[in-house]
């Protein structure tokens, strides 16, 4: 049987979707056309259909049965020039038919038992998990809440989720419960490891050694000690040599001026020959050398101030300090010590610039950084063996967490203990069962393979054939009847009295009733002779489409036998699903044995559609039609969401039912009497019935107009009824 169905996603379900649930034996389902239940019969007809991937049906035991649906697409589907069969048992021996009826009897009860087990499989999986949720919340009390102040970061990671603890302390006890500390000496360990929480430190990352090597290169360049002089070739040069007073000379070439007069005697003695012999002296090697020296000192301060730059961020690193634990006065000083160095240095470089013949040497600073290197080397060790601290402490930790824990089921042994004891036991339990499952699937499939072997050689299709003919004489259809196809075995044909074919000239009800008493005879076999006997659901989707009121009633009847038979268990139909949008059928097709009070295998829906959007509104055991008129009350009151348009027209409806009944006219006298423009236009929107029903113009401006106003549209409803002296009739309705 079908437990539920979710139809989700599809025509006018939204993704949001409606749950049927709780069906029964018999389910009837009244709505509109248009509501939506030909999209509930179209489902459970072809469930795999791909507009239909997001429904689903919840079958009892997750056992499928197979459904056979009666709705408009059944006709072009089955009715065509020849029609299949449908099996029955035919010409069978009392002997046959009663050893068949005896071998379904025993499966049906094989069934039963098989039904019997599976629930109480289910039973004890349901037992099980009710153990394993209250052993669940036991040890997250006795466990975990008792001892997470003691040692909280035994229990990290698990003390937001009770399953997770509770499937940790069973991996915990398989591996060991057998402790040899005491709470104390864990609660020692436990202190002293988690007072303080160090982690891993990253090392002081510098790169200067391509600084060193360039202030090396500089210092040791052989400029230097190289004695810079002019050129020996001019006749000037054996004087300046003399007096070796050639930086000096160079100096002053500066102060000459192009009269021609000396800087220091002040008289008319430099000629140009003079000046000539002068830059010729110090031209050529002598200028190539002064212009090395300055690259060699503006590169040394980049290099150098680059470099100390440095070594300086070197102090800012709290990793460094607190960590590498370095000596930052020291550093400091070391660093001070470089800086003067390298001031000195550059100080000396510069007088060579001045006086070129001078030999210059510079203390190596090579000596200095490599002070400063050393130290950050020791902190960067010192962070190294912090760093294989943390990582032991890690160790540490998880091994004094292994300890806290086999302890803690040391001390919960007999708890724990017996608690896997119980699950070995429903092991074992579920272990049985599901043997008896398999051993009692095993002989319902011998007793199906027996019944389609039995069933095999006493089906036929010609009691159908008798049958279909016999209602169709019995309610007057006679122009017509069904015989078995001259051309096709197993197959009929429907003719004309004068044989020939009347497939495609019957009117509609004719159709509609002639297809309604073949599907009705798959409630008795199968077009499938192996499924004769098979059990199965019947689906009806408004089977009294273009049928007069006489055929109706038939109709109504012959669906009021099938469900007594399924009520009864006196059929192969295990449940059936009735969808209708006719009051009276559903009410003739409802009212079981004489009555409609509430029986415990029938449940009642009401499918309706607003906004584009079906919904399922479930009765349970009460059905809730008793009239068209009632209906529209029920509307009114209980579907608080509906949209103007569906408020409007439900409104008119009662309207024109219950005034029309009564023989009054609602004239203009009552629109004159509401007071605003607004309430005459409503009121008029509501009685535009005594216009031979048609919508005024005004009842479309007002839709267009004031559609926020449902609840104006109600109160002028309930104004019709008090100025027309029937308040009494609107109370007691809307009660």
């Amino acid at each position: 049987m079908i437990k539920s169905i979710e139809m989700k996603n599809c025509a006018t379900y939204s993704v949001e979707g409606v749950n049927i649930d709780n069906c029964q034996r018999v389910n009837f389902f009244y709505g509109p056309n248009g509501s939506g239940k030909s999209t509930i019969s179209n489902f459970l007809h072809n469930q795999v259909a791909p507009q239909y991937s997001s429904c689903k049906i919840k079958w009892e035991n997750d056992t499928p049965t197979d459904i056979v649906v009666y709705n408009r697409d059944f006709r072009t589907r089955h009715f065509k020039e020849d029609i299949a069969g449908v099996f029955t048992l035919g010409e069978a021996t009392i002997e046959e038919i009663k050893s068949l009826e005896e071998m379904k009897k025993e499966r049906d009860k094989k069934q039963e038992d098989y039904v019997g087990k599976i629930n109480s499989l289910n039973k004890k999986k349901d037992e099980e998990q009710s153990h394993k949720d209250e052993f669940r919340d036991t040890v997250w009390k006795a466990i975990l809440k008792q001892n997470e102040t003691d040692f909280q970061e035994a229990f990290s990671g698990f003390r937001g989720n009770k399953e997770k603890f509770r499937d940790e302390v069973i991996e915990r006890y398989k591996k060991s419960h057998s402790s040899s500390e005491t709470r104390e000496s864990l609660k020692k360990c436990y202190n002293a490891l988690f007072s303080n929480k160090p982690e891993k430190s990253n090392t002081i990352d510098i790169s200067i050694s391509h600084l060193i090597s360039e202030l090396e290169a500089i210092e040791k360049d052989l400029i230097w000690e190289k004695v810079i002089v002019g050129n020996k070739d001019v006749p000037i040069s054996k004087l300046i040599n003399f007096l070796d007073n050639a930086d000096w000379v160079n100096r002053g070439r500066s102060y000459i001026r192009e009269n021609g007069t000396c800087p220091f005697c002040q008289q008319n003695t430099i000629s140009e020959d003079f000046k000539q012999q002068l830059n010729s002296f110090f031209s050529g090697e002598y200028e190539r050398n002064i212009e090395h020296i300055k690259n060699l000192i503006e590169k040394y301060k980049s290099v150098s101030d680059l470099l100390v730059s440095q070594l300086s961020n070197v102090t800012s690193n709290d990793v460094a300090v607190s960590v590498g634990y370095l000596d930052i006065q020291k550093y400091n000083i070391l660093l001070d010590t470089l800086k003067v160095l390298f001031s000195n240095t550059l100080t000396e470089m510069s007088s060579k610039e001045k006086e070129a013949g001078k030999k210059v040497t510079f203390p190596d600073s090579t000596s200095k950084v490599n002070d400063l290197l050393n130290m950050i080397s020791t902190a960067n060790s010192n962070i190294n063996n912090h760093n294989k601290m943390v990582d032991n402490y890690n160790e540490e930790k998880k091994a004094l967490v292994d300890a806290v824990w086999e302890f803690l089921m040391d001390e919960q042994e007999a708890l724990i203990s017996g608690y896997i004891n119980d699950l070995s036991n429903f092991e074992k339990a579920k272990t049985g069962i599901q043997d008896g499952i398999s051993q009692c699937k095993k002989q319902l499939d011998e007793l199906d393979s027996k019944i389609f072997e039995a069933g095999k050689n006493i089906t036929s299709v010609q009691p159908t054939v008798d049958e279909i003919n016999r209602s169709l004489k019995a309610y007057g259809f006679t122009n017509f009847q069904i015989v078995q196809s001259p051309t096709k075995e197993n197959f009929y044909q429907i003719q004309r009295m004068d044989g020939t074919l009347a497939t495609n000239t019957l009117s509609e009800g004719e159709e509609t009733f002639i297809s309604f008493l073949y599907f009705l005879q798959f409630a008795k076999g199968s077009i499938n002779a192996a499924k004769v006997s098979s059990k199965k659901i019947l689906v009806l989707d408004d089977p009294i489409c273009s049928l007069d009121s006489t055929v109706l009633y038939i109709v109504s009847s012959m669906v009021k036998t099938l469900i007594k038979a399924v009520r009864e268990g006196k059929s192969d139909v295990e449940q059936i699903f009735i969808l209708t949008h006719n009051v009276f059928f559903h009410k003739e097709a409802s009212f079981i044995n004489g009555r409609i009070t509430e029986l415990n295998d029938v449940n009642y829906w009401i499918i309706s559609k607003d906004n584009n959007i079906s919904s399922v509104r479930s009765f349970g055991k009460v059905n809730p039609i008793k009239t068209s008129y009632e209906l529209l009350w029920q509307e009114l009151k209980t579907n608080t969401n509906a949209s103007l348009v569906t408020t409007q027209n439900v409104m008119r409806r009662i309207i024109e039912n219950y005034f029309g009944i009564l023989g009054k006219k609602v004239d203009d006298t009552i629109i004159d009497s509401f007071n605003t423009t607004e309430e005459k236009i409503i009121c008029r929107s509501l009685i535009s019935w005594i216009n031979d029903g048609s919508h005024s113009i005004p009842d479309d401006f007002y839709i267009d107009s004031y559609t926020d106003s449902v609840e104006r549209y109600k109160q002028v409803f309930k104004d019709i009824f008090v100025k027309m002296g029937h308040e009494a009739h609107y109370n007691m309705m809307m009660s």
